[in-house]
């Protein structure tokens, strides 16, 4: 039997697609970090890191530490992770009681690729004497959208990964500095969240309540039975991130966080107001 050329071709293509067909059905969806910049490994480039794969891989043979605030691990983090915060003053002595105890390899991790503390943790410990460390500099957001198993949301694991809060949402409850001061009012309530060792500059002084993010839920609670707007602003635009989870979670609407923080406030050097 005689075969013809195009007869084949076609065969050929056919198999093509089904083997495609089979690889989009049947292989999971993975997230990959391959072409990701990691901006702070040429400043730490003596600080060994790790990769979500291989931590993945060796969670059970790890001591997992979250350096970042008590409040921002509350929301999320990697599952079995301990929280040691890198501001904290006993940050080297718990390390050191970890590892008289643990031999296991130490992993540090913050909130992403451009957030020094986990390379700072790192390099702390090696000059304390403290061995095997690394850092996983992808963070908890990379990890979370990578493996939603091994991480904790609000108390929730497996994380959903559509509870993720993206940049649409995020723009969509961002105001530039001279629009947050424009939409103060009497139905308003303005909350700076900044900790108290970065309030070196007051502003708003005349509307502004002061409540760390680890204390704001009773303001959030007044908000919305008042049926108040809030309009909060923290030092750089960071810490509302992971505070916006919170107001999700308990069903707010109306809230506004000042683009860039504090120093967006500077960086516009807008006229003085009348909250001032």
């Amino acid at each position: 039997m005689v075969i013809q050329i195009g007869e084949v071709a076609s065969r050929f293509i056919g198999l093509i697609c089904i083997s495609l067909m089979s690889v989009i059905i049947f292989t999971p969806l993975a997230f990959s970090a391959d072409d990701i910049q990691f901006p702070l490994r040429e400043k730490y480039p003596k600080i060994p890191t790790i990769s979500h794969q291989e931590l993945y891989r060796q969670l059970d043979s790890t001591v997992l530490v979250d350096v970042r605030s008590k409040y921002e691990f509350d929301i999320l983090h990697i599952k079995n992770a301990i929280n040691i915060s890198i501001s904290n003053a006993g940050f080297i002595t718990r390390l050191m009681k970890i590892r008289e105890k643990d031999l296991r390899a130490i992993v540090f991790y913050c909130n992403g690729i451009t957030c020094v503390k986990s390379y700072k943790a790192s390099d702390k410990a090696i000059k304390f004497g403290i061995k095997d460390v690394s850092t996983f500099d992808l963070g908890i957001l990379g990890w979370t959208k990578a493996h939603p198993d091994a991480a904790v949301l609000l108390g929730e694991s497996p994380v959903p990964l559509d509870k993720l809060i993206d940049n649409k949402l995020r723009q969509a409850h961002l105001l530039t500095p001279d629009d947050f001061v424009g939409a103060i009012g009497k139905n308003t309530m303005v909350i700076d969240i900044r900790e108290h060792f970065q309030r070196d500059v007051i502003i708003l002084t005349k509307i502004t309540r002061v409540a760390s993010s680890d204390k704001i839920l009773g303001l959030v609670k007044k908000a919305k039975k008042d049926g108040l707007t809030l309009l909060i602003y923290d030092a750089v635009g960071k810490q509302t991130r992971w505070l916006q989870y919170l107001l999700e979670k308990e069903g707010l609407l109306e809230y506004y966080f000042m683009e860039g923080g504090l120093q967006g406030y500077l960086k516009a050097d807008l006229p003085p107001s009348e909250y001032d």
